[in-house]
């Protein structure tokens, strides 16, 4: 049980620490010379704090979520140390709850960071415009995830009647696509009737992201990638044992998306 423990504190203090660290290394060494690194005060120190509170209810409820998958209920979150230490040969178990706590604190000090720098406006623009934009390169990444993730995945589970047990990859994939289309169509009615304040267009990543969904061509490539992306979750997860028009299905959805990300390229790079 020790192990679970250990391995837990461990995985929170490396996700955690090089935060503050850094802040106070910026401050020390460059805070004189930089007006934005001396910006340190007991207002942003509350705003830190309480985006820490959340970001950490939020780690919570997916590791609740996450342990679900190895056959515990979401109430067992409470004794997740014991539960690392007594799954402590589950190399994915480990794998799976430490990228997990990155990911989160990682979150959480880019947000932070950014409030320093940006002020708390700005800093919230950025952290959801870099969400939005990972999401969007999700489905533009469509042609990998379809060829080198489902297509296998689809026929290695079904020849063994194990299909169950991936449902969850293709579940995501429908999650993802389904929160692009949302996304970019709020996109498209902020940029096209939306009145943003000129000083919040200075966060460059959302100005781009308004760029992109103002252009119509550029939207509808964007948009037929991420309806793409919902029918090749639904294919993978509804595929039937010793079925082949599953795998034909993603094989064209693949080819499909080779060809709109092609022509996306072309636009973004001429």
């Amino acid at each position: 049980m020790k192990k679970g423990t250990g391995y837990l504190l461990n995985s929170l203090l490396i996700s955690f620490l090089p935060w503050p660290v850094l802040w106070l290394i910026s401050f020390f060494y460059f805070g004189g010379d930089n007006a934005e690194i001396s910006k340190f005060s007991f207002t942003w120190l509350l705003s830190a704090l309480a985006s820490f509170i959340m970001v950490l209810a939020v780690l919570v409820f997916n590791l609740a979520r996450l342990i679900e998958r190895f056959g515990y209920s979401k109430g067992d979150v409470a004794r997740l140390h014991l539960i690392l230490g007594e799954n402590f040969e589950n190399v994915n178990l480990l794998k799976t709850v430490r990228e997990s706590i990155h990911y989160h604190f990682t979150f959480w000090g880019i947000y932070a960071t950014a409030s320093l720098v940006y002020g708390s406006v700005k800093s919230t623009l950025f952290v959801i415009s870099i969400v939005i934009g990972v999401i969007l390169l999700s489905v533009v990444m469509l042609p990998v995830f379809v060829f080198l993730i489902e297509i296998p995945v689809l026929l290695y589970f079904t020849s063994n009647g194990e299909l169950d047990k991936v449902r969850g990859l293709f579940t995501w994939a429908i999650e993802v696509s389904i929160a692009s289309l949302a996304l970019l169509g709020f996109l498209r009615f902020i940029a096209l009737h939306g009145a943003i304040p000129p000083e919040y267009l200075g966060v460059s990543e959302l100005r781009n992201l308004l760029q992109l969904a103002g252009d119509s061509t550029v939207f509808m490539d964007l948009f037929l990638l991420s309806f793409l992306g919902i029918l090749s979750g639904i294919t993978g997860y509804l595929g039937a044992k010793r079925s082949k028009l599953p795998v034909v299905v993603l094989f064209a959805i693949g080819i499909l998306s080779i060809f709109t990300d092609v022509h996306l390229l072309g636009l973004l790079l001429y």
